[in-house]
Formats: C-alpha cells, structure tokens, sequence
C-alpha cells in the first residue's frame, strides 16, 4: 500500500513539473517541494480518529498563511482511512525553514504525535535542472 501513496506523490510531483512549468509557475530551481507520508493509527473501525484529522486539516489551514508557502494540501488514498499525505510547495529552502520553525508547526508535530503509527516521513524535492 505504501507503494501506491509514493505513486501518487510521484504523479503529483510530475504534475506540477509538467503543467505549471507551462505557465512559468514551477520549475524555479530554488523552489522546495516536500511529501510527507503520515500513518495514523486507526480506530476499532479502521480509521483515524476525528481529532487527529481535524489537526492535520487545522495544520494545512495554518499553513497556507506562511510567508513563502506556494501550495499545500493534504491528500489521502480513498480505499485507506488512516494514511495521509501532505503536498507542500515553498519559494525557496528559506520559506521551508521559517516554516518548520512557527509555532503552529511545532504544536502540530506535537500534539499528532500519540496519534501516528509510524514514523514522520517528510521527505524534500527540488525541480531538476533539464
């Protein structure tokens, strides 16, 4: 199953490299595109419970207002309940920086943290120079 999210984050990156660049909005070679892969831990239903998806959606809200920030958004994978993905596109390594430094993000990785079953996967891209 893990394959299949790391399919759809490629596809998405492949997106964004082919479709903007079109329209001059990606491809800057100092832009920072992060994937990052956040298993929950299901409830006796098999899917994550409610306080943790409101965090994650709370947390895109508050971080789409960060200086810096071109895109985010979070993504799951319909047939699974309980793993998520963050798509996030950043002016420069210095915006991602500033970033992970607000408050708001380090609350986030706090409070999530009794909920995730396993590590935080985070995993950063530039656009590859042609």
């Amino acid at each position: 199953m893990r394959v299949l999210g790391g399919t759809l984050a490629l596809a998405f990156l492949g997106m964004l490299a082919i479709q903007p660049a079109k329209a001059g909005n990606f491809g800057n070679s100092s832009e920072i595109v992060v994937v990052t892969h956040i298993d929950i831990i299901p409830n006796s239903a098999g899917v994550a419970p409610p306080a943790a998806v409101q965090l994650l959606k709370q947390f895109v809200v508050d971080s789409r207002e960060d200086p810096g920030v071109k895109y985010f958004t979070l993504i799951t994978w319909d047939p699974t309940k309980n793993h998520f993905q963050l798509l996030e596109v950043y002016k420069d390594m210095h915006s991602f920086d500033e970033h992970v430094s607000e408050s708001h993000t380090i609350e986030f990785r706090d409070d999530l943290q009794p909920y995730i079953g396993a590590p935080y996967d985070e995993r950063l891209y530039q656009p590859s120079e042609r």
